[in-house]
């Protein structure tokens, strides 16, 4: 999917219409030298990776939206929102525990787990469109390359993980299962399964710009030995992106567009 949203316009869906119709300035346009406003983004599908380009090259404010980072156990409930980037790149705001709380349930009081050692390093390709977007060929060639770099600087067992669908990711091959299945670390390039392993107890190496690439690896040289984060820098990480992903209520009732604007709500 990609597309780029005016306020009231009528091309919106039930994800993006709350949030269009809180933004303080509604805008459409397939030009963003022509306008002054921001453009709100979502997915990477053809016409967002173009107007993503654009915006990076003219210096052109826009906010993507995308799945959010964790609490989805069996629906999208969750949807992240970031500035300016595909992912949220900022320095951490110290925030509340009372929405991670909120988020993760009856989960929240196991965000950080002690490192289980493992053998398997678990390679989580990008998709197409990513690759695309950032101008690093196919993920088939990209997992090539990690693979044959891999080789020089471990001998350990390297598994690939192909994206499962969106059915299978949430109930037969779950990230936690495969990272359970002896794993020692996973390399991804932007995927929020770098967020997700590190709340699985597992360490991680992000190699493109990752909301993760704060607190975990990304050299892939020190795979044998990455950098783990500790239980104090997990809790800051999980609690500022707390705020950094909203339910469709929140989009429409201005939760979201408050908290982007940095009111500490």
């Amino acid at each position: 999917m990609g597309k780029i949203y005016e306020m009231g316009s009528g091309t919106v869906d039930n994800i993006e219409d709350g949030f269009v119709r809180t933004f303080a300035q509604g805008i459409y346009s397939q030009k963003p030298a022509d306008i002054n406003g921001s453009f709100i983004i979502r997915g990477v599908g053809g016409g967002s990776q173009k107007a993503y380009k654009r915006c990076w090259e003219l210096g052109q404010s826009f906010y993507a939206i995308d799945t959010g980072y964790f609490g989805n156990f069996k629906h999208k409930t969750w949807h992240r929102i970031t500035h300016n980037a595909l992912q949220n790149m900022e320095e951490f705001v110290e925030r509340p525990v009372h929405r991670l709380e909120t988020i993760l349930q009856n989960k929240w009081k196991n965000i950080y787990k002690k490192f289980v050692p493992g053998k398997k390093i678990l390679v989580c390709p990008p998709s197409d469109k990513i690759m695309n977007l950032f101008n690093q060929g196919n993920a088939n060639e990209w997992t090539s390359n990690i693979v044959s770099k891999l080789k020089t600087v471990t001998d350990r067992p390297i598994e690939i993980r192909m994206k499962p669908s969106r059915f299978d990711r949430v109930t037969t091959k779950t990230i936690e299962q495969a990272l359970n299945d002896d794993v020692h670390c996973l390399i991804t390039y932007n995927s929020i399964a770098a967020s997700e392993a590190l709340m699985c107890g597992k360490p991680a190496i992000t190699l493109g710009p990752n909301a993760a690439s704060a607190i975990c690896e990304t050299n892939i040289e020190n795979v044998d030995s990455p950098r783990i984060p500790t239980k104090d820098q997990m809790y800051s990480f999980l609690t500022h992106l707390s705020y950094a992903q909203f339910t469709q209520p929140e989009m429409a009732d201005g939760t979201a567009w408050r908290i982007l604007q940095g009111e500490r709500l």
